[in-house]
Parts: C-alpha cells; sequence; structure tokens
C-alpha cells in the first residue's frame, strides 16, 4: 500500500520513512516524489555540522532512498534540490552547474533541479 511522509518530525537535519518489505524479497524499487520549495536547499553543498558525508549521515538537501538497517545501508537512488536552475551561489546548485558533486558512494545515481528558475530566492515564494 502507497506510504507517504511530509515534513519533518524533529528539528534534525534527517527524518527517516521506514517501509517493511515483510521478508518479501525484491530486485526493483519504484515510487515517486513530489517536491515542493521555498527558500534555497543546497543540494549536496556540506554542511559545518556535517564532519563527514556518508550515508549515515546529512549528505543532501533532498530524498534518498536506501535498503538495509542503519550501519549497514545501501544507497539506491537521490533526488536533490539545488538553490536556483541558473545559478551556483557557494556552491548550492546542482553539480551540473558547478555545484558541489554528491558524495562518492551516491556515484550517478541521482537527479538533481531546482523550483527556482531564476539568480534570486524567496522565503515567501513556492516553487514547483
Amino acid at each position: 500500500s502507497p506510504r507517504s511522509s511530509c515534513g519533518k518530525k524533529s528539528n534534525a537535519p534527517c527524518d527517516s520513512l521506514n517501509i517493511t518489505t515483510s521478508g518479501a524479497s525484491y530486485q526493483t524499487v519504484c515510487g515517486r516524489f513530489r517536491g515542493y520549495q521555498i527558500g534555497s536547499p543546497d543540494a549536496f553543498q556540506k554542511w559545518n555540522y556535517a564532519i563527514q558525508r556518508d550515508i549515515e549521515t546529512y549528505y543532501v538537501d533532498g530524498i534518498t532512498v536506501t535498503y538495509g538497517s542503519p550501519g549497514s545501508r545501501n544507497h539506491v537512488y537521490t533526488y536533490a534540490a539545488g538553490w536556483s536552475e541558473t545559478a551556483n551561489i557557494n556552491q548550492y546548485g546542482c553539480p551540473c552547474i558547478g555545484g558541489s558533486p554528491p558524495p562518492q558512494f551516491v556515484d550517478s545515481d541521482y537527479y538533481c533541479e531546482s523550483g527556482n528558475p531564476g539568480p534570486g530566492y524567496s522565503f515567501t515564494q513556492f516553487y514547483s
């Protein structure tokens, strides 16, 4: 059955939605993300409090799909949200416009975009 999550449940930079397979094996993961943007998401930019960028810590402004248990997660796919489609300020843009690259474990299994078409940003404008 479909599961959804909206917003953060705490002040932590990360939040999880665990979906169990009830022991069923699988070879393909399918899903759909619907994202909305307000302000300035930072794609793969490394934050000062992120001491390391590994699969167990914060490494993206976006959504990531992994499998496994904490301490032995495996990366499937990451959807990153960049600050702007056209402007790359302090490497907060997507890698394709010069933003910070993804961590090595992400490899090329990601997509990055922004709903913001211009160089500025707004905390009152809602981008989709």
